[in-house]
C-alpha cells in the first residue's frame, strides 16, 4: 500500500485531469472497503487531499459529490478514529452541500444533463452516515452541530422528493432536530427550524 499511495495521492492532486482525480477519489473507497482500519496509516493525508479538493476553486465541480461517499467510506472504515477530521470535514462538507443545493438544473459546468438530485442520489446515504456519526458524538464542538444542521437542511433541499426515502428511517435525525430546538443557542435553534421547514416543504409536496 505505501508504494501505492504515492500514485494515489498525485491523483487526488490533479486538479487539470479531473476524470484522474475523479477516479482517484473513487479508488480511495475501493480501498476503504478492502482494508478496513489498516487504511488508518494513510487516513491523515487521504483527509488532508480531501479537504483540498472540496475547497479547491480549481477542481472541476463534478468531482465534488463523490467526495461525499468518500467521506462516508473512510469513516465506516475506521470507525471511533474519524472523530479527529469531524470538525474539519464538517464545515467544508456543509460548503460543498450549499453549492449543491444551490446548482441550477442546467448548470453547464457540472458536465452532466441529470438533474441536481440525480447527482446528489448516490452520495447522500454516505453523508447521512458521515452526519450520525457526528450527532451520536455527545462531546461535539458547537460548530460541529450547527454544521451538521446546516448540511441536513440543503440535502433535503438538494435532493428534493428523493429525500422522503432517505429520512424514511432516519430515527437519530428526529432525535438530533429535538436536540438542537431545545438549545439555548438561537443561532442554532434558528438553523434547525430552517431544516425542519426544509424537509417538511418535501414532505408535503410528496405527499
Amino acid at each position: 500500500m505505501s508504494e501505492f499511495y504515492k500514485y494515489l495521492e498525485m491523483g487526488l492532486q490533479n486538479f487539470e485531469e479531473y476524470q484522474v482525480c475523479a477516479i482517484s477519489v473513487g479508488v480511495v473507497g475501493d480501498i476503504c472497503r478492502a482494508l478496513d482500519e489498516k487504511i488508518l496509516p494513510f487516513c491523515d493525508g487521504i483527509m488532508t487531499h480531501l479537504l483540498k479538493d472540496l475547497s479547491s476553486s480549481e477542481l472541476h465541480r463534478s468531482v465534488k459529490p463523490p467526495l461525499f461517499s468518500c467521506f462516508g467510506d473512510i469513516a465506516l472504515a475506521i470507525g471511533e478514529h474519524f472523530e479527529k477530521y469531524i470538525l474539519y470535514a464538517i464545515p467544508m462538507i456543509q460548503g460543498a452541500a450549499e453549492i449543491c443545493a444551490r446548482m441550477d438544473n442546467s448548470d453547464e459546468e457540472m458536465g452532466f444533463k441529470n438533474s441536481k438530485p440525480d447527482l446528489m442520489v448516490p452520495h447522500a446515504a454516505h453523508l447521512l452516515q458521515l452526519i450520525e456519526l457526528v450527532c451520536r458524538e455527545r462531546q461535539r464542538e458547537e460548530s460541529v452541530t450547527k454544521a451538521a444542521v446546516a448540511v441536513l437542511g440543503d440535502l433535503a433541499d438538494a435532493l428534493g422528493s428523493n429525500v422522503k426515502i432517505l429520512l424514511k428511517d432516519c430515527s437519530f435525525c428526529t432525535e438530533f432536530l429535538v436536540e438542537c430546538l431545545q438549545s439555548d443557542d438561537e443561532q442554532l435553534k434558528e438553523t434547525a427550524t430552517w431544516m425542519q421547514g426544509m424537509i417538511g416543504r418535501v414532505f408535503s409536496v410528496c405527499g
